[in-house]
């Protein structure tokens, strides 16, 4: 799909459209992490959490040093997740930013809807230098008929596959429970609330139940 916001024929290559950031979390990844969101995505998949991230539609514009500037100013963090939308369809530029916060020495983890076997097989020129710079990938459409209580994947057909030794130890079913343990809310400063990790369908069911005051 060519997008002006997704294609660096048209959008400046070190220029990311952000969907989201949060500047720590604990449910996307292992650690302490800063949580990078991307805007766009070719996958579409049916129940997606982050539904409102598919349209390559312009988002937040931020360029590259100006994002890693705002992540290394950031205090105990382990490292960062890439997300979105769909992160391989911005691959160049988060190539690039991974690959100067793992100088920094923080790790990289990547969500993404495409198969390992679909990047090794290259659909953009971008992609190894994204591999390159991961240090763990969770990789695979989600399936809603095969939610997975996991701590690092929604469905069980994902695969969690370490790319670096840095986290190589990290195990991809570490602690089973309620898929509602594993969602996380962030209140900013000015009200604004995050909800990330891996909600339970139920639970996304109460809160919107209750935003509508029903």
């Amino acid at each position: 799909m060519v997008h002006e916001y997704n294609d660096p024929g048209y959008r400046p290559m070190s220029v990311l459209n952000l969907a989201g950031f949060l500047a720590r979390s604990e449910v996307n990844g292992p650690g302490t992490r800063a949580v990078v969101w991307v805007q766009g995505c070719p996958r579409r998949c049916e129940g997606c959490f982050n539904s409102a991230f598919q349209p390559f539609s312009p988002a937040t514009l931020t360029p590259v040093e100006t994002l890693a500037g705002t992540i290394r100013s950031l205090d105990n963090i382990d490292g960062v997740t890439f997300s979105g939308g769909e992160p391989f369809a911005q691959a160049r530029p988060l190539a690039e930013l991974g690959a100067q916060l793992r100088k920094d020495g923080l790790s990289v983890v990547t969500y993404t809807g495409y198969t390992l076997k679909e990047l090794a097989a290259g659909g953009d020129p971008a992609w190894p230098a994204l591999l390159a710079a991961t240090d763990l990938l969770i990789a695979g459409p989600y399936v809603a008929a095969r939610a997975y209580p996991d701590p690092l994947k929604g469905s069980s057909n994902q695969q969690v596959i370490a790319l670096d030794t840095r986290l190589a130890n990290t195990r991809c079913t570490g602690r089973k429970g309620p898929a509602g343990s594993r969602t996380e809310f962030t209140i900013a400063p000015d009200g604004t609330i995050t909800t990330t990790g891996f909600p339970a369908p139920v639970l996304i069911r109460k809160l919107a139940s209750r935003c509508r005051g029903s």
